[in-house]
């Protein structure tokens, strides 16, 4: 069965001092089958954000993408300004990592979450609007009646991602990209993002691309992992691998020796130089 999403030696050069520009993402290539999900983590900077930015095309303004991205058969770069823009509204949901600079401050909950059936008649719209409702009531928002009517100021940084989430899923999209999601919530609400990203999506199919620094959180939600390093994907594993499993690369075994284990008593977590997989690396 062909994958749903497709991504084959993707390379992405945006412009420096260098005549031929700089090359951030160097031939990463992953596949994501229908309903499954599929985690990737890595340190900052190294190319997490920018590959599922480049799977929606919103890759930064001037870049260069080599290689091809497929979704469901059809070539993303391939495809004309239009094309992507109703891709971006059926096809692929994404859910960012600060809510409040992804939602319009000065729009109403319920203005943000119908936004994209503006031009689609007040029939669709009275559609969109019961849809909003009853999916302010599946990502757990209590009187979500009321919820419609609130501005973005007035909801904590939980409740708005709950509203991200909503907005994502609004059109039943395909494949669903959430970048950091629990990054800036408190370990209670993250846990309740993460378990309310994965009853929908199991609920509704959805396909899921999950980013994040949490490796054990991502052991808990997808299929399987992507480790990426300067660009690169370095490793591919499943979540039982991460708990006794063979690891293959120096990298994604220094993710997992950083991790603080309250079952010891107080140590220092080992410090990882730079380029220390060039030279090879052993945890302490």
């Amino acid at each position: 069965m062909t994958p749903l999403l497709e991504v084959d030696d993707l390379r992405l050069t945006v412009g420096g001092r260098d005549p031929q520009g700089q090359e951030l993402l160097h031939g990463v290539s992953f596949t994501v089958g229908a309903g499954e999900a599929v985690g990737i983590v890595g340190e900052s900077g190294s190319g997490k954000t920018l590959t599922i930015r480049a799977v929606a095309a919103l890759h930064p303004p001037g870049a260069r993408i080599d290689g091809d991205i497929r979704l469901d058969g059809r070539s993303v770069p391939a495809m004309s300004p239009r094309e992507l823009m109703r891709m971006r509204r059926d096809d692929v949901g994404m859910v960012f990592q600060d809510p409040h600079a992804a939602i319009n401050p000065v729009h109403r909950i319920g203005d943000f979450l119908t936004e994209t059936y503006r031009k689609d008649g007040p029939e669709q719209r009275r559609v969109a609007a019961a849809r909003a409702l009853e999916l302010l009531h599946q990502v757990r928002i209590d009187d979500p009646a009321r919820i419609l009517g609130c501005y973005p100021h007035e909801l904590s940084g939980g409740m708005l991602q709950r509203v991200m989430i909503a907005a994502a899923l609004l059109r039943g999209p395909r494949l669903l990209l959430a970048d950091e999601p629990t990054t800036a919530l408190d370990v209670t609400t993250q846990a309740e993002v993460a378990a309310l990203i994965t009853d929908l999506r199991r609920e509704s199919g959805t396909s899921l691309i999950f980013i994040t620094h949490d490796i054990e959180l991502v052991g808990a939600l997808c299929d399987r992992i992507l480790v990426m390093y300067k660009g690169r994907i370095v490793e591919e594993l499943t979540p039982d691998r991460l708990h006794g499993g063979k690891i293959a690369h120096p990298y994604t075994e220094a993710l997992l020796a950083c991790r603080p284990d309250i079952t010891r008593r107080r140590h220092r977590l080992p410090a990882v130089p730079a380029g220390a997989f060039e030279e090879g690396w052993a945890a302490q």
